[in-house]
């Protein structure tokens, strides 16, 4: 088998795995399981990808890891390295269902190799950690960020599940890096970028090098790459804004202790000022939501933040007996 057509029926594979899960997930529309069975009637490739995930879906509940792991190598594949355990690939290849997001497709995972490396970081005390990894890698975790990191013999991998990341990466071409934050993943060789994800989205932003990222409504699967000073915002449901302009080494000034509104959207200030206190912030104010502000606060005094909601901005405070504040029109 040729490189070219491996890395197709890589995609395949993965797009397969995609509808998959999607249509097994329990929440696919209509119109998604519509399109799904379009896309298998398109090409008999599209339909025999799709029953063979199906069936390593099935036999990873009866099969020994050996057996399942040479299923679902490519014909030409070299032998797999065992991997750590067949409850860690039934996991894995289960999360297909479960989850129902690109992040957890077992494919890449079956071609990364033996783990190097793994490790549940987090800082969810509210405080700021500098984590160097194996590899001469750099995390810079902001406050309340919890992610989890893989190395393997191919593939260098870190899932962020919540919060804000500065990525430092150390060039390594034939082990790429890769971020999973929410329905965006990001793909370098050596670069340095911020990651910010929450209930609310993701952000993206480089401040040196490039990166390509990868983001998904199921069946649009779309390619962006950045460079210095650019970024994207990808929306819970998987949908990217195209490449905007910014300062990231503003975006990423918390490593500094600061945090920088330079022309920014009230609520992601608002949005930004939450993270650092224990008591939420709410804004009630949809008529602002296209207000921008800009200031400059260190991240050691966030009611300083706060409170100076006033001052940058047309609203009020309006704080609640369970400690928590309202940020409404003046």
């Amino acid at each position: 088998m040729t490189a070219a057509s491996e890395t197709s029926t890589d995609a395949l594979r993965d797009h397969a795995a995609r509808w998959f899960a999607r249509v097994h997930s329990g929440e696919a529309t209509h119109a998604e399981i519509d399109a799904c069975a379009a896309w298998r009637r398109s090409d008999p490739a599209h339909e025999a990808a799709y029953q063979r995930v199906s069936f390593l879906w099935e036999a990873s509940r009866h099969l020994p890891e050996d057996k399942l792991r040479g299923l679902a190598a490519p014909p030409a594949a070299q032998p797999a390295v065992r991997a750590p355990g067949r409850r860690r690939f039934a996991l894995a290849t289960a999360g297909l269902c479960a989850a129902g997001t690109a992040g957890v497709v077992a494919w890449p995972w079956l071609r990364s190799g033996a783990l190097q490396y793994e490790a549940s970081l987090d800082t969810m005390d509210g405080t700021r950690r500098e984590i160097p990894l194996p590899d001469g890698s750099l995390l810079n975790l902001n406050a309340n960020t919890r992610l989890r990191v893989t190395f393997r013999e191919k593939r260098r991998h870190v899932a962020l599940e919540t919060g804000q990341a500065f990525f430092t990466i150390r060039a390594d071409k034939a082990r790429p890096f890769v971020v999973q934050a929410g329905d965006a993943t990001i793909t370098v060789t050596g670069t340095r970028f911020d990651v910010w994800h929450d209930a609310l989205g993701t952000r993206i932003a480089v401040a040196s090098g490039t990166v390509r990222v990868w983001t998904a409504s199921w069946w649009h699967g779309i390619d962006q790459d950045l460079s210095a000073d650019q970024a994207i915002d990808v929306a819970p449901d998987g949908r990217s804004t195209p490449v905007l302009p910014v300062q990231a080494e503003n975006l990423a000034a918390w490593r500094l202790g600061k945090v920088i509104f330079d022309d920014t959207p009230l609520p992601l200030a608002v949005q930004e000022i939450n993270r650092y206190l224990p008591q939420g912030v709410t804004l009630r104010a949809p008529l602002l939501h296209d207000y921008r502000v800009a200031a400059v606060f260190s991240i050691d005094d966030p009611q300083s933040m706060l409170s100076a909601l006033p001052a940058i901005a047309p609203v009020r405070l309006q704080r609640q007996s369970d400690g928590s504040t309202v940020v409404l029109p003046r």
